[in-house]
């Protein structure tokens, strides 16, 4: 579940890219192109995490999912991680704004360009997190 919703995220934060390339750009076919890329972005990151999630919850709408008290996967913990990182990718993009505005003031860019410029770098920051957290290297097959 935790990779599907990754995914799902890796796409929304792609979409909300595309959103920050339309607001640069003038109205005209270039922008109904982008509009258009978005619309899909925003269907296919729905999709995707509702495929992730849809198993537990067809098992907890039939009740055969019972939340037991049980250690942390790994999977679970690099979801955490991944939260946690881009928090902290937040973090560093404020202070970056912050300490430039006044240089970014003379882009006359609007308020809503830096909001999802924000929501992007999170979104994309924690599905690279985890992506990055749980690829296959060959640390095992060193091990043998």
């Amino acid at each position: 579940m935790q990779k599907g919703v990754a995914w799902g995220m890796l796409i929304c934060g792609l979409t909300y890219l595309v959103l920050l390339i339309e607001e640069l750009t003038p109205s005209g076919k270039l922008n109904q192109i982008l509009d258009g890329i978005s619309g899909l972005g925003v269907v296919m990151t729905l999709g995707v995490t509702f495929l992730a999630m849809w198993p537990l919850m067809k098992m907890k709408l039939q009740g055969k999912f019972k939340l037991v008290k049980e250690p942390e996967s790994f999977f679970s913990n690099a979801m955490l991680m991944s939260f946690k990182n881009g928090w902290i990718a937040s973090m560093v993009t404020i202070i970056l704004l912050l300490g430039f505005s006044s240089w970014l003031e003379t882009f006359e860019l609007s308020h809503k360009f830096f909001f999802i410029l924000l929501f992007a770098v999170s979104v994309l920051s924690v599905s690279i997190s985890f992506f990055w957290q749980t690829r296959k290297d060959d640390l095992e097959q060193l091990e043998e």
